[in-house]
């Protein structure tokens, strides 16, 4: 994956790994996000660190909605210190769509990723990664959902 160390360029090593409802309820007490993540307790709730640390970068929550063969992304979230021009690592997000777009494939839906952005949000996913206005949705899939997996992945598996 590829994040990158704000001040020196430098390349980290990193894991996704899916969060435990034990460490969601941790979240509960700790001030890294803003969000309630308990109540993502029932979705699939995907977690970004580095793989020499145990700090939590960023969360994602997935649901599967295998009828309609897409992957749909619930909420997205960089922890506090990684967020605006301070942040000391980059692409935590775009890594985490890059792996949403990942199941997709795997799942046979042809990259095919959805969500529902703030209005003010609608502009940045459409020029940073690629999401299409679909009503109140916005979606990625195909060959869009390639090139993020391209831009923020080697060729590691999921």
């Amino acid at each position: 994956m590829n994040l990158i160390e704000n001040k020196t360029g430098k390349r980290l090593k990193c894991i996704i790994e899916p969060v435990s409802k034990k460490e969601l309820k941790e979240l509960e007490k700790n001030n890294d996000f803003s969000f309630d993540w308990n109540l993502e307790i029932e979705n699939k709730v995907y977690k970004i660190r580095l793989e020499k640390n145990r700090e939590i970068l960023g969360l994602m929550s997935l649901t599967d909605f295998q009828e309609e063969f897409r992957i749909h992304i619930n909420i997205i979230e960089s922890s506090k210190i990684q967020r605006g021009k301070d942040k000391s690592i980059l692409n935590i997000p775009g890594c985490l769509i890059g792996y949403a777009c990942k199941i997709a494939f795997k799942k046979g839906y042809d990259g095919f990723v959805s969500l529902v952005s703030k209005t003010k949000l609608v502009k940045y996913y459409q020029q940073t990664y690629g999401f299409i206005e679909f009503g109140t949705h916005m979606a990625v899939f195909n060959e869009i959902s390639e090139s993020i997996i391209q831009k923020y992945f080697d060729d590691e598996e999921i």
